[in-house]
């Protein structure tokens, strides 16, 4: 997806962190971009701010768990641009405990932000950036904990290994279906948000990658090289792991 220039985004998420940083990449770009997020008075004030830089940039407060509403999000963009062409799926929270001391209450929370709410996007969003007919493009915010599990992040690790697992089998739904979108999923480590206030990594070099993988389709995205020593040991333990089967 080489031209950008005019091409309708929703980001979810986006009033602050890597949804804002996405967002603000996108109207550097020329794109018209819906920011959605559950903090209303924040996302109105990022896209104000941006307005006044010249962006074409529309907020809209958006609960992700909640389904009917994702989907009316998405309709609302389609009758006001005529079109969708990219979403991206970022909104997120995470809590901590261990997995067995957290409350089912604390578990809901998580998932329902990070996994449900991107199931929600993913149909909600899909079908009318297929029924766009012009290609397009799914970006799935995950995290490092997609690829390696950290103690005391249960429900966060669990989500983001799912968000991982639903991009692999939405890109390949498209690619049987010869359909031009990409699925690109985005495997941010310390990233500096409110998730991370100690994080070393910019949000704009999570925006920049995103950028460039919505060009040339990216499909796994990682945007630093923090702890891939750990990543890299987990991969090769579970190729071992197959090597080793038993009949």
């Amino acid at each position: 997806m080489d031209r950008l220039k005019g091409r309708i985004a929703v980001v979810t998420g986006a009033a602050s962190g890597i949804g804002l940083a996405i967002a603000e990449a996108f109207a550097m770009e020329r794109m018209r971009v819906v920011m959605t997020d559950l903090n209303n008075d924040a996302v109105v004030a990022a896209a104000f701010s941006l307005r006044g830089t010249g962006a074409e940039v529309e907020a809209v407060e958006l609960d992700v768990r909640d389904s009917d509403a994702v989907d009316r999000l998405a309709q609302r963009v389609v009758d006001r641009y005529g079109a969708l062409h990219v979403a991206v799926n970022n909104a997120g929270i995470v809590n901590r405990g261990n997995s067995w001391e957290l409350s089912l209450e604390e578990w809901h929370r998580v998932l329902d932000v990070n996994l449900w709410g991107t199931i929600h996007g993913v149909r909600a969003f899909v079908p009318r950036i297929l029924a766009s007919g012009a290609g397009g493009h799914v970006v799935n915010i995950a995290s490092m904990a997609a690829v390696l599990p950290r103690p005391r992040l249960g429900p966060y690790t669990v989500a983001k290994h799912g968000v991982l697992g639903l991009s692999d089998v939405l890109r390949a739904e498209l690619d049987a279906t010869g359909a031009p979108v990409g699925v690109s999923v985005v495997m941010p480590g310390r990233i500096r948000s409110g998730m991370n206030p100690i994080g070393s990594v910019d949000p704009m070099t999570v925006a920049t990658n995103v950028i460039d993988a919505i060009r040339t389709g990216r499909d796994y995205v990682f945007t630093d090289d923090h702890s891939a020593d750990a990543v890299e040991h987990r991969l090769k333990a579970i190729l071992k792991a197959r090597a080793d089967v038993r009949p």
